[in-house]
């Protein structure tokens, strides 16, 4: 698979696509699924019909999340439609599920543009919105004892994340760990930050 194709397509979405991709129902259902994926970002309201007529099949759900992500994923990065096709022939998929699903996404990305669906358009994308990081607060509290020890030594460390989503409102994401926690974390961002420079063309900006 071609990393520098599917460098932003979230690995659990590839690596479920690669799994998938053969699978008899995955090969019976996709085209289905794909549609009820575009119908529900286009909508106002979920449309469940046909996951209902398929929910007794237990790969429906996981199909259908892996459908929606890659496909909120790719309108992001507004991929284009050659970039899209070999991801998915990629991960294994046969010539017309790929004609199919190409067909469904140049139609709804022309639906979406339409200057009529300018609505439905603000709706799609408050439906993908994240929430984007603001400013960071932390404080250190220390525990010195406890009901259960007269003497306990331990550092706590509050963080509080302020965000704000794509209608300006604000919201606080406030959790608590130890140092050790804290340093895991920090460890889990630089590589993260690592990865991401590894494969983007972003390494200049360091």
């Amino acid at each position: 698979m071609n990393i520098q194709e599917t460098k932003n397509i979230p690995e659990e979405v590839s690596k479920g696509f690669s799994l998938l991709a053969k699978d008899p129902f995955t090969q019976q259902n996709f085209d289905k699924l794909s549609k009820c994926v575009f119908m529900n970002l286009a909508g106002e309201e979920n449309n469940t019909k046909i996951l209902d007529q398929l929910n007794t099949e237990p790969l429906t759900n996981e199909l259908f999340n892996l459908i929606l992500l890659f496909t909120v994923q790719c309108i992001k990065l507004q991929l284009m439609e050659i970039e899209i096709t070999t991801n998915l022939y990629d991960y294994g998929f046969d010539q017309t599920i790929v004609d199919g699903y190409i067909k469904k996404f140049t139609q709804f990305k022309q639906f979406i543009n339409d200057p009529d669906n300018a609505i439905i358009a603000a709706n799609f994308e408050s439906k993908i919105g994240f929430n984007y990081l603001v400013d960071v607060d932390w404080q250190q509290e220390i525990v010195v004892s406890s009901k259960y020890a007269n003497k306990v030594y331990q550092e706590i460390y509050k963080i509080q994340l302020h965000t704000k989503s794509t209608d300006t409102k604000d919201k606080d994401i406030v959790f608590k760990c130890t140092l050790p926690q804290l340093i895991e974390i920090n460890n889990q961002l630089g590589m993260m930050v690592k990865n991401i420079e590894s494969c983007s063309d972003l390494k200049h900006l360091k």
